[in-house]
C-alpha cells in the first residue's frame, strides 16, 4: 500500500471513531461524556434541612444513578434564592455515584430564612464539572420567648432582690451582682410541652467571676452534640465586667460551672454554657483536670441524676476558707482571661436536692420533708485535693452554707430540709 493510501485510510479511521463516540460539550449544564467518553449523568436533589435551631442546621443531599463517585459533595447556600454565595463542603465520601451526604451550617441569625442547593462535582473528560439540585430553603428557630417575671420561681433558683435595670438585671439590695437566666434553644421540651431551661446566674460585676448557677439535671440534656467550646461573652450581662479572651492564667484554666457535658441535648444547647458568666478560674493541675478535687466531685454529682430530676447550685466563695479536709484557701486576684482583676474563688460547692426515690413521679412541691433530701458540698480550691473521693467530711447541711453565702437556697421549696442531712442517704 502507497503512502497515500495509507493516509486515505487513517482519515477513513478517524472519521468512523468521530461517529461513535459523543462529544463533551463542556460547561455543567449539559456535560457529555467522561474519562472515557462514555461518563453517565445522573441526578442531584436537595432534600429538606434537618436539626434546625436558632442558630444552626443540617443540610441534607442526595445524588443516584450517576456513572462514577463524586469527587466533591456539598451545598451552596445564602440569604436569597438568587444569590447563593457561600459554600459548605460535606465530609462524607461516596464510593459510587449514588447515596447520601450532608454538611451542618452554624453561626446563622435567629428566625432567618436561608436558601441552598446541593451540589456534587465528578472528574470529566480531565476537569471538575459541577451538578446542582433545586434550591429549598429553610427558617431558623425563634428564640424562646421568657417566661414572665424578672427570674422565675423554679425549684433550684435562690431568693434574689431582682429588679429590671435598662437592659439587664440587677441585685436591689446589692449591686455587686447581675442576673441571668437561659431557655434551651434547640427545642427541648419540659413538662406539659414548655420550652425547657438551661440555667439561672448570678454574677459578680467586682469580682468578674460567677457567684452561683442553678439548674435541673435530667437525662432529657443529654444527647450527641457534643462539646462546642464556642466561648463568648454573655449579651445579657454587661460586656465590661466579663472576660475579654479566652486564655487563662493564675495556674486555672476555664472551669464551667454548669458543664457542657450536662448541657449536649442540642448544639444549641450546649454552646449557651461556653458564654464567660458560666466560667471560672479553676486550678488547672489538681483541681478542674481529670482526677482534680473538683472534677471527682463532678463526676460523684453526675452519678445524684434521677428520672425525678436533680436540681443543682453550684457556686464560687471568695473568702477565706478551712475545708472539712483541713485545707485553707486565701483570697486572691489574678490576671485572667484577658482581665488582671479577676478574683479566683477559694471555695467551689454543689447543692444538691432531688426526692429520695428518684423515681417516684412526684413534682417537689408536691413531696413532705420526708421525701426530700438536700445537702452542700464543700471544697477548697487547691491541687491538694487530687485524687480525693467524696465522702462525708465535705458535707454540710443546706441552712450551714446559707449562713457562710448570705443567700437562701431552694426558697420555692418550702418543705425542703434544709436544716439537716443524712449521709447514708447520700450513700457516704
Amino acid at each position: 500500500m502507497n503512502r497515500f493510501s495509507i493516509i486515505a485510510a487513517s482519515l477513513i479511521s478517524l472519521s468512523l471513531l468521530c461517529l461513535c463516540t459523543p462529544k463533551n460539550q463542556g460547561g455543567s449544564d449539559d456535560p457529555v461524556g467522561g474519562d472515557d467518553n462514555t461518563f453517565k449523568v445522573g441526578t442531584v436533589l436537595s432534600k429538606d434541612a434537618s436539626d434546625i435551631s436558632t442558630s444552626s442546621a443540617k443540610l441534607n443531599g442526595e445524588i443516584s444513578d450517576f456513572g462514577d463517585a463524586p469527587r466533591e459533595l456539598g451545598f451552596e447556600w445564602g440569604f436569597s434564592s438568587s444569590r447563593l454565595d457561600q459554600t459548605i463542603q460535606s465530609a462524607d465520601i461516596l464510593s459510587s455515584g449514588s447515596g447520601s451526604f450532608s454538611a451542618t451550617v452554624d453561626g446563622l441569625d435567629q428566625n432567618t430564612e436561608v436558601f441552598y442547593r446541593a451540589y456534587a462535582m465528578f472528574w470529566v473528560d480531565g476537569k471538575g464539572t459541577y451538578y446542582y439540585g433545586d434550591t429549598k430553603s429553610f427558617k431558623t428557630e425563634k428564640i424562646a420567648d421568657k417566661p414572665s417575671g424578672i427570674i422565675p420561681a423554679w425549684y433550684e433558683v435562690p431568693s434574689t432582690d431582682a429588679k429590671k435595670d435598662g437592659s439587664y438585671i440587677t441585685d436591689a439590695s446589692n449591686s455587686d451582682y447581675y442576673y441571668t437566666y437561659h431557655m434551651c434553644q434547640g427545642g427541648e421540651k419540659g413538662p406539659g410541652g414548655k420550652t425547657a431551661r438551661n440555667y439561672t446566674l448570678c454574677y459578680s460585676a467586682s469580682k468578674h467571676c460567677p457567684v452561683w448557677v442553678a439548674a435541673p439535671r435530667h437525662s432529657m440534656y443529654v444527647g450527641s452534640s457534643g462539646r462546642n467550646d464556642s466561648y463568648r461573652q454573655d449579651p445579657t450581662i454587661p460586656s465590661d465586667i466579663q472576660y475579654t479572651a479566652k486564655s487563662t492564667g493564675g495556674g486555672c484554666n476555664k472551669g464551667h460551672m454548669l458543664g457542657s457535658a450536662e448541657r449536649t441535648s442540642s448544639v444549641a444547647t450546649n454552646k449557651d454554657v461556653f458564654y464567660y458568666p458560666n466560667i471560672a478560674p479553676q486550678l488547672s493541675s489538681g483541681f478542674n483536670t481529670g482526677g482534680g478535687g473538683w472534677n471527682n466531685l463532678e463526676d460523684w454529682v453526675d452519678e445524684q441524676v434521677c428520672s425525678d430530676t436533680l436540681y443543682v447550685v453550684i457556686g464560687c466563695f471568695f473568702d477565706k476558707f478551712t475545708d472539712g479536709y483541713g485545707y485553707t484557701v486565701n483570697p486572691e486576684v489574678i490576671s485572667y482571661c484577658g482581665r488582671d482583676d479577676v478574683a479566683k474563688p477559694t471555695m467551689f460547692y454543689y447543692i444538691l436536692m432531688r426526692t429520695k426515690n428518684g423515681s417516684s413521679g412526684k413534682a417537689l412541691k408536691d413531696c413532705s420533708a420526708d421525701e426530700i433530701k438536700c445537702a452542700a458540698f464543700v471544697r477548697a480550691h487547691t491541687n491538694s485535693l487530687k485524687g480525693q473521693k467524696v465522702s462525708s467530711k465535705e458535707m454540710m447541711s443546706v441552712s450551714e452554707l446559707e449562713k457562710l453565702t448570705g443567700f437562701s437556697y431552694f426558697p420555692n421549696v418550702p418543705n425542703a430540709p434544709k436544716n439537716s442531712f443524712k449521709a447514708s442517704e447520700w450513700g457516704l
